[in-house]
């Protein structure tokens, strides 16, 4: 992305090589080669005079996994327009669930002020609809059609950025939960100890039934709210041991260390109650949503994380073809003797 940037200020700080109060920094996970020290532009020293920290949005999520970790940088009377059109600021012309011109940010003083200018679809603060311009605080969320920012405004915003960029390499930016090198991360980790201590360690993956009819019928944004929801009802079930995380398009697993077969499948039939008996309303229009849920446990014959996450993935195969809405256990395959 190339956004266009607006006229230079009238007048710059000593020293300051930059040529506009806005800018992109294209540092994005996209490109993860580069070191620490190469991945900004350098920020002059801060003067008394300063009227404020600067302020950066960062994109942490986009349907087609695209710019993320990508930073937007502007300052005190600056303003940014983010939309679909090719003149505005930050352009996403990929992405239509965005408006041509779909919201603005304006630093005023010590405030930047989020606005939606008529957009089809709404702009978003922490998951809620903005009716209003509003104020954001450092650490918001926001969201224009499919797309998430991260808002920061620090007077350390380097140690900020680079913090924000770590909580992406560990955390899905759509649901907020772990994301799939995490849950590898932990499955090896989970997998290794088990063996070694002879623990009990089991896997549930579930995903959404007819996720895609949901995307093609309802559209993208829908979909993403589908996802979210799911998350939030049944978050509240698991331990703090127990990882979540998302890992595919509408796809999820939780790591369950100390848990043999039995009570991971009692925790996924939990999981699927509480989805398949919630009511979803998305625009108004209300329906309801069922999961598949596939549950496996680590056996002595098995070497690896991908070795138990292959046998919950046949558990969750059983299900989708035994009707859906159902959650199946794994089972060996009889060994077959020859006389």
């Amino acid at each position: 992305m190339n956004p266009k940037a607006p006229a230079p200020p009238a007048a710059r700080e000593p020293g300051d090589q930059r040529t506009a109060q806005f800018g992109v920094v294209s540092d994005s996970l996209e490109s993860s080669d580069r070191s620490d020290g190469e991945a900004t532009s350098v920020t002059p020293r801060r003067r008394s005079t300063d009227p404020g920290p600067e302020a950066n949005i960062i994109q942490i999520a986009h349907p087609k996994g695209l710019g993320l970790g990508t930073r937007y940088r502007f300052r005190p009377g600056s303003s940014v327009v983010i939309g679909r059109s090719k003149n505005v600021d930050v352009s996403l012309p990929e992405v239509t669930a965005i408006s041509r011109k779909h919201a603005s940010l304006t630093y005023r003083i010590e405030s930047v002020i989020l606005e939606d200018l008529g957009s089809t679809n709404g702009t978003f603060v922490n998951d809620v609809r903005i009716e209003q311009p509003a104020v954001l605080k450092s650490g918001d969320r926001f969201s224009v059609g499919a797309v998430h920012f991260k808002f920061l405004q620090e007077r350390d915003v380097e140690n900020a950025y680079f913090q924000a960029i770590h909580e992406m390499m560990v955390r899905d930016g759509l649901t907020q939960i772990s994301n799939k090198k995490k849950f590898e991360d932990e499955a090896v980790r989970e997998v290794a100890r088990a063996r070694r201590y002879g623990r009990p360690l089991s896997l549930l993956l579930f995903d959404v039934d007819r996720f895609k009819v949901i995307n093609d019928e309802r559209g993208h944004l829908c979909g993403d709210y589908v996802l979210k929801e799911v998350v939030r009802l049944v978050s509240d079930f698991f331990r703090k041991e127990q990882v979540f995380a998302r890992v595919g398009g509408d796809e999820f697993a939780v790591l369950t260390p100390e848990a043999k077969i039995e009570g991971a499948s009692k925790l996924g039939e939990r999981l699927r109650s509480r989805v398949a008996n919630h009511e979803f309303d998305y625009g108004g229009v209300a329906f309801h949503v069922t999961c598949s849920f596939g549950i496996a446990e680590l056996a002595a014959e098995m070497k690896s994380p991908e070795e138990l996450y292959e046998a919950a993935d046949r558990a969750l195969y059983a299900a989708k073809r035994a009707g859906r809405d159902r959650v199946e256990a794994f089972v060996r395959p009889a060994i077959r003797s020859v006389s």
